[in-house]
């Protein structure tokens, strides 16, 4: 038969049950305060992993983009921005890190020096805070692709696309040169 259990040792068990429910804790809010303590993309992406539906998920998505900004910041690369805009495409950092690619492309174009790089960059951006400046500074390229050439066509279409500056200038006196043989 059993005995009856008096109050004391209901009151005892009760608060061994109690401890040991506190002891355990709650997994999910540890793995959030871990993520938060460490601020690192691999536990933003690990806690996100675990607890896809957890409360705190939309502020760890939030975290990881900045985490990823921060990377991008400090890269500075083509790279770096590919993989945060493919990652985060309508995150809260996203139409700056698109400034950022466009920038960089910029780089790039001025560092090809040719006429293609600059096609190319235009060609991505054609509406770009660099448009005008490109076409500047791709003339010399196209000027140099047709020079030596006898054929009025090239220089009139050089003429039609860059109109003026420098390379204009040449292209026009050797035109002229041209016309008048």
């Amino acid at each position: 038969m059993l005995k009856p259990v008096n109050s004391r040792s209901v009151l005892w068990i009760c608060l061994a049950l109690l401890t040991f429910v506190v002891a355990c804790g709650d997994a999910e809010a540890d793995s959030w305060k871990n993520a938060k303590i460490k601020r690192t993309a691999e536990a933003y992406e690990e806690f996100l992993a675990q607890y896809p539906q957890s409360v705190h998920a939309q502020k760890a998505l939030v975290a990881l983009e900045a985490v990823h900004f921060k990377q991008v910041q400090k890269d500075n690369t083509l790279k770096a921005v590919e993989e945060f805009l493919e990652r985060h495409p309508d995150g809260l950092h996203a139409e700056e890190v698109r400034n950022t690619l466009e920038l960089l492309h910029w780089v790039r174009a001025q560092q090809g020096k040719s006429l293609a790089a600059y096609e190319s960059f235009l060609k991505m951006y054609p509406e770009t805070r660099f448009a005008e400046e490109a076409k500047i500074q791709m003339a010399p390229y196209a000027l140099a692709e047709i020079m030596g050439s006898s054929d009025i066509k090239e220089y009139e279409d050089f003429l039609a696309r860059f109109p003026e500056g420098p390379s204009a200038d040449s292209a026009r006196k050797t035109l002229e040169g041209l016309r008048s043989m």
